[in-house]
């Protein structure tokens, strides 16, 4: 069975700087019609960037939709110039954190909530962090404080539920695996 939807029209019903939201009228795959609402972004990086004595570095920051703070990887939303999300993950890692890395590489990449939103997240993996020689500015609405935690500390963070954030879930998932690796190769 086909399952696409096809689209039918599309009505606008606010539009931010991050986002906009949408509702849709769709066909579905039965002929029969039903409406969508999503929330449409630019999409965004996360950096999970790992210090020299393997500690992951985290943001606090307060999140208004969850009406508390959340503890995260460094992250930002692609604005409409950027061409280069690795250029991109680079700035936000200056702008949060004050580091750069000597490597920097793509892990993967993946949809945030497929439910209601497109939102698509691409993950990198610093390493060899430096202190930057020119500090870009900070976002003027952005007050963060920075963690360093071992492997162990955020696993019992997540375990904890004081991680919640899925982007951040998703690196240390990668970051085990490695470890995983490692030990079996190693």
């Amino acid at each position: 069975m086909n399952l696409e939807e096809k689209v039918l029209s599309e009505e606008i019903f606010f539009k931010g700087h991050v986002i906009e939201v949408a509702k849709e009228t769709v066909e579905l795959p039965n002929g029969e019609q039903s409406t969508r609402e999503i929330v449409h972004h630019h999409g965004a990086v996360g950096i999970f960037a790992v210090t020299d004595e393997d500690k992951i570095i985290l943001v606090n920051q307060w999140r208004a939709p969850i009406r508390k703070t959340s503890l995260e990887i460094p992250a930002g939303k692609i604005n409409g110039e950027d061409h280069d999300l690795m250029e991109t993950a680079m700035r936000e890692l200056n702008e949060e954190t004050r580091y750069t890395p000597k490597k920097i590489t793509k892990i993967y990449g993946f949809h945030s909530a497929v439910g209601f939103a497109d939102e698509y997240l691409t993950l990198y993996h610093a390493t060899g962090l430096v202190n930057v020689e020119t500090e870009l500015p900070q976002d003027a609405d952005e007050f963060l404080n920075l963690m360093e935690l071992t492997f162990d500390e955020v696993q019992d963070k997540i375990k904890s539920g004081e991680i919640t954030d899925v982007k951040t879930i998703l690196a240390v998932a990668y970051w085990e695996i490695q470890r995983l690796k490692g030990e079996l190769h190693g």
